[in-house]
């Protein structure tokens, strides 16, 4: 039976014989030794939900230890959800606002100097990686998730309740089957490159490529490959013209 890997996982953690103490560990700080576990329980509980200065303060001080890698001047917020810390890298001066989702269970998330991440926002993989590069901007409620490969590049803005997918697509022909069990599709991944605008709503799914300095309309589908300064509408997303071209007024 060609069942996903995924599939496989998720049950493996899910069966009976495992307690829920190793369960809950794996979910929430991986697959590591019982002192970084035992670390990341106490700054977790004892400081994820101090309101004002002072829980921006201790936040600080506290959550640096969990991180494989952090910069000077990180920012965590209130109520911010922290799964498998170990595997995040995070660069200089970074923002996380209240209620932020970094979760890179069974994958890595690197995330450069200057970016900044808004309220409800949420980046989560499973097995693949999520890449951010330096001074981006993700709006309130926008999701990024990686079962392969999600690269945004520098200075690029992502709006409100965006969706990002890169992988995880099952196969779905065989109607004997449940879908769950049907294997997953290759995954080309999602590359943004530097500079680009994503306006509201925005869903990008697995193998989008966007050239630099693309603008994308509020609403758009993309699922496509998109030369450097189009301006792209739509869903599926057509690229309505290039950056200092002139409008056709007709």
């Amino acid at each position: 039976m060609n069942v996903s890997r995924e599939t496989l996982e998720t049950r493996d953690l899910l069966k009976e014989r495992s307690s829920a103490l190793k369960k809950y560990r794996e979910l929430a700080s991986g697959k590591v030794g019982i002192l970084k576990f035992l670390y990341y329980e106490f700054a977790i509980t004892c400081f994820t939900n101090i309101p004002g200065a002072l829980g921006y303060v201790l936040r600080k001080i506290f959550f640096k230890p969990l991180f494989r890698k952090i910069g000077k001047g990180v920012v965590f917020g209130r109520g911010m959800i922290i799964r498998n810390p170990w595997n995040i890298e995070i660069g200089n001066n970074v923002f996380f606002d209240d209620y932020v989702m970094i979760d890179a269970k069974q994958g890595e998330i690197k995330i450069g100097s200057g970016s900044l991440f808004a309220r409800n926002s949420t980046l989560s993989c499973k097995r693949g990686s999520i890449e951010i590069g330096n001074e981006v901007n993700v709006s309130a409620n926008v999701t990024i998730y990686s079962n392969s490969s999600i690269k945004i590049k520098d200075l690029t803005f992502i709006a409100g309740h965006c969706y990002l997918v890169a992988g995880g697509e099952h196969e779905f022909e065989d109607p004997e089957k449940p879908i769950v069990e049907q294997g997953i599709k290759e995954s080309r991944g999602i590359i943004i490159e530097e500079d680009c605008w994503l306006g509201a709503s925005v869903v990008v799914l697995d193998g989008t490529r966007l050239g630099r300095g693309c603008v994308v309309g509020a609403n758009t589908l993309l699922k496509d490959e998109y030369e450097p300064l189009s301006i792209i509408v739509g869903s599926p997303g057509k690229v309505l013209r290039k950056r200092g071209e002139k409008k056709n007024r007709n």
